[in-house]
């Protein structure tokens, strides 16, 4: 009888063993991370931590790829701010991202966009900081990847984007089956926020241009995520009222898109008074009526207080790593 209970415990764990494993591989996670100037000089300006802080040690970009694959579990990851440090048969380097792709493992890979300079791509490592991607292949396969490159207009003073959008077009797998497929859209608009126009200008040109980045490659994809560094808080506040206005998250929602990031979630960058909430995730009603997993969005705060966020800051970022999980179906609509 001993025997018998103690066979059917071993079931029942074997069981929820594989339910869990197999719950696990119908969901793919999802994050951005401004990483703060990676394998570039130039780190530890403003904010908690400021001051002129080195380039990060093979170490430390070692811990950024164990947090990222064991403490984060994100299977693609949008960055901002890595620096091109060579080029390769036409493949944008960053030593940085190397050392980070090698400790996650062989199946993770990378991809950097482009720099927007008209002289082409600029070595100049404290001016060449681009947006980039890097993704566990067994979770995730890159279809296509586009650079949107447009004028960089100037509104209110200042260029719209610091650097150009960088959009991929992914599918995720379910063992090694292609399902669902959805554009990851990686920005990082013009740092400061003296005018509200500049960003929303930004953003607007921005989702017409994905719709015009379909219609002249010859696909549809209705499931659209853009996510990255905003470098606007329509939460700051002034003297007790509201500073700036929320023009661009009505226009965004207006277009059917659903900011994840809200007050709730509390400051994504390490300014003095942890109140910059200026990393956003805007997903669009394809996303957030099929696939979203609700209640997942999270962000990644390794502490509130600032000895510890300032120690935290040389080896990671200013910012913080925002996620959340979509589901992992065998059919997707594309519908535009």
């Amino acid at each position: 009888m001993v025997i018998m209970k103690k066979s059917f415990c071993v079931v029942i764990i074997i069981f929820l063993l594989i339910s869990f494993n197999i719950f696990s591989l119908d969901k793919i996670r999802i994050g951005t991370w401004n990483i703060e100037h990676l394998s570039g000089s130039g780190r530890g300006l403003g904010g908690i931590g400021a001051g002129v802080l080195p380039k990060r040690s093979e170490e430390q970009l070692k811990e950024i790829a164990n947090l990222i694959k064991n403490e984060l579990k994100i299977d693609i990851l949008a960055i901002q701010e890595v620096a091109i440090n060579s080029i390769i048969d036409g493949k944008k380097i960053s030593d940085a991202l190397e050392v980070i792709r090698n400790e996650l493992g062989y199946n993770w890979a990378y991809i950097i966009g482009e720099s927007g300079l008209e002289d082409g791509i600029s070595l100049d490592l404290a001016h060449n900081l681009q947006c980039a991607y890097i993704w566990n292949t067994n979770r995730a396969k890159m279809i296509k990847n586009f650079s949107l490159k447009f004028t960089n207009e100037v509104v209110g003073s200042k260029s719209l984007y610091d650097r150009l959008p960088f959009v991929v077009y992914f599918e995720a797998l379910k063992n090694d089956i292609g399902t669902n497929d959805f554009l990851l859209i990686n920005v990082h608009l013009a740092s400061g926020q003296d005018n509200d126009e500049n960003h929303l200008a930004a953003m607007i040109i921005i989702e017409q241009n994905i719709k015009n980045l379909l219609k002249n490659n010859h696909f549809k994809e209705s499931d659209r995520i853009i996510l990255g560094d905003f470098n606007d808080n329509p939460y700051t506040k002034e003297n007790g009222e509201i500073k700036y206005s929320d023009f661009l998250y009505k226009y965004m929602e207006w277009k059917g898109y659903t900011d994840l990031v809200t007050r709730i979630i509390g400051s994504t960058r390490m300014d003095e008074k942890l109140e910059s909430i200026i990393d956003h995730i805007l997903i669009n009603k394809g996303i957030h009526s099929k696939h979203l997993v609700l209640n997942s969005f999270k962000k990644y705060m390794p502490s509130q207080n600032h000895e510890e966020l300032a120690e935290w800051r040389k080896t990671f970022s200013d910012h913080f790593p925002l996620y959340f999980d979509i589901k992992v179906s065998n059919s997707d609509d594309d519908v535009d």
